[in-house]
């Protein structure tokens, strides 16, 4: 008998002895399938050698003596949580844009805050999730489904992005929960492509060739001392007065994040008289989606964020008037 094959029948039988034969020749398929050839008739055989071909007995025999039998060879099994590594902006002017939901995008107030921060000669650009809609990947049906498309779109608005500001300035990107749907795509539907670098997002748009740093899912950032989010990380921010105060209550420090398309700030006092503020950035897509029509409390807007060598920073968080494009 097969001595690999036995020690892992040997394992199964610990672990899982209220199993039956054929069930646990199944399981055995499933997690270790190429070790038995794939082969359910190999496994039921090396189970019932292992079992002295005495299965249901044995089972009997362990459910009725009253003590539970512990396993001494056993180990504390590996945790599966994930350790998110801080992406720190480097000092200097940064704007800060997010949401726009390309191709669902405003040309307009985006002209507005590129010309705003090429007036002030910025540093960098960090895009704060949803630059990305990937309207064709999400759940909600619409009348348009065409991701290529949307793949491509997107290229021509970073390549624009790119021209605007030229090689000097850096970019970087922090996915959002639009950005999500691609590998949520995956998972769901062809999980043997979700961990694919060829299937990646990265890969896709080609960041690296386009010198955008593209961070991971769900990475904080910080500007300074400043934690950053897109908003989506934390529940429920917009169920407050206004998303910056909804912020605050979930952070309890000075922070920003996107994803609600509202300009707003919240400014509390610590015990100690320090200034906590948060703030909530404007969007650059359109304001009346299918989806919500009318009676949102979306504007466009975004950021300018200075961030000082020893981690100080200072916040301009502007809005653009829709009718005029006009930055205020």
């Amino acid at each position: 008998m097969n001595k690999s094959r036995v020690r892992a029948v040997e394992e199964a039988v610990s672990r899982f002895p209220q199993y039956g034969n054929r069930t646990l020749a199944r399981y055995l398929i499933d997690t270790q399938g190429i070790l038995f050839d794939n082969d359910l008739e190999k496994a039921r055989t090396t189970v019932r050698y292992v079992r002295g071909a005495n299965g249901y007995r044995a089972r009997g025999r362990a459910g009725s003596s009253g003590v539970l039998q512990f396993r001494e060879d056993v180990n504390m099994p590996e945790t599966w949580r994930k350790v998110r590594a801080e992406y720190h902006l480097g000092a200097g002017l940064w704007l800060f844009i997010a949401d726009l939901h390309v191709p669902f995008h405003e040309p307009k107030a985006i002209e507005a805050a590129v010309g705003y921060a090429k007036k002030h000669k910025v540093n960098g650009v960090f895009i704060n999730g949803d630059f990305m809609d990937d309207a064709a990947l999400g759940f909600w049906g619409t009348a348009r489904r065409d991701w290529n498309k949307e793949v491509e779109a997107g290229i021509d608005m970073l390549d624009w992005l790119r021209k605007e500001f030229g090689n000097r300035v850096k970019f970087v990107y922090k996915p959002g929960n639009h950005e999500y749907r691609l590998p949520r795509y995956f998972i769901s539907n062809a999980p043997e492509l979700a961990l694919s670098p060829l299937a990646a997002m990265e890969t896709v748009m080609d960041f690296e060739g386009r010198g955008i740093d593209f961070l991971d899912y769900y990475q904080l950032v910080f500007a300074g001392e400043l934690p950053v989010l897109h908003g989506h990380e934390v529940r429920n921010i917009t169920r407050s007065v206004n998303p910056a105060r909804g912020l605050f209550l979930r952070t309890k420090t000075f922070s920003m994040c996107a994803h609600c398309h509202s300009t707003s700030d919240h400014c509390p006092r610590s015990l100690t008289g320090k200034l906590l503020t948060t703030w909530s950035m404007g969007c650059l897509c359109h304001l009346s989606p299918d989806f919500s029509p009318y009676g949102n409390d979306w504007n466009w807007g975004f950021a300018l964020v200075h961030v000082e060598k020893n981690g100080r920073f200072e916040v301009e968080n502007r809005r653009i008037m829709e009718g005029s494009g006009r930055v205020v």
